[in-house]
């Protein structure tokens, strides 16, 4: 009986989460499948673009590891996120500042974070007025090349590239640029082994 309730939960959740999708001006591919409810936030002028074959499962312990945890999506104005084709995520927050692109073939685990900036300043001084701390932050692209696997609650901050064919450990947290064809884990990740 559970099963079949939430096979008709997904049903209902699929086809509101492609209007939603729509909506909000999102252009995505063939065969979208967005299961249970996911925060969508697009600003003025932000341009999301998903390709074919998209999965993505939001709370309903649809994915054990996320329980009930709601995904989100978040792009500021102007800004960018292009993901590929194939790509499959589990509750995870994606914020966009300026610019995030996930190649083919990704998976990203569950309760992961992308954000591709501070969000605020590092100056305390410009944090006591809201406007000029927010005009002073860093923000930098993250780059997630094809076939890369992350694992769960992984956080993977500004100005990261991640190698094509890499693995990083549940848990991570990406500081800094992995090369293809590598395993990186811990907190700040760092290289374990080579893929070659």
């Amino acid at each position: 009986m559970i099963n079949f309730c939430r096979k008709i939960f997904n049903k209902l959740y699929l086809f509101f989460n492609k209007m939603k999708f729509s909506l909000f001006g999102v252009k995505y591919g063939k065969n979208l499948v967005v299961h249970g409810h996911i925060d969508l936030k697009l600003n003025h002028k932000a341009v999301a673009k998903i390709g074919n074959n998209f999965y993505s499962s939001n709370g309903m312990s649809i994915n054990p590891i996320c329980r009930n945890i709601t995904g989100s999506i978040t792009l500021a104005p102007n800004s960018k996120l292009t993901i590929g084709d194939n790509v499959g995520i589990s509750s995870t927050c994606i914020w966009v500042h300026q610019s995030i692109f996930i190649g083919n073939y990704v998976n990203i685990g569950a309760d992961s974070i992308l954000i591709d900036s501070d969000c605020h300043s590092l100056n305390y001084i410009y944090r006591q007025n809201i406007k000029v701390d927010i005009a002073n932050k860093i923000n930098k692209e993250i780059i997630i090349e094809d076939n890369v696997l992350i694992g769960a609650r992984c956080i993977i901050l500004k100005g990261v590239t991640i190698g094509a064919r890499s693995i990083i450990g549940a848990g991570s947290v990406v500081t800094n640029s992995i090369p293809p064809d590598s395993i990186a884990a811990g907190n700040p990740a760092r290289l374990i082994k080579s893929l070659k």
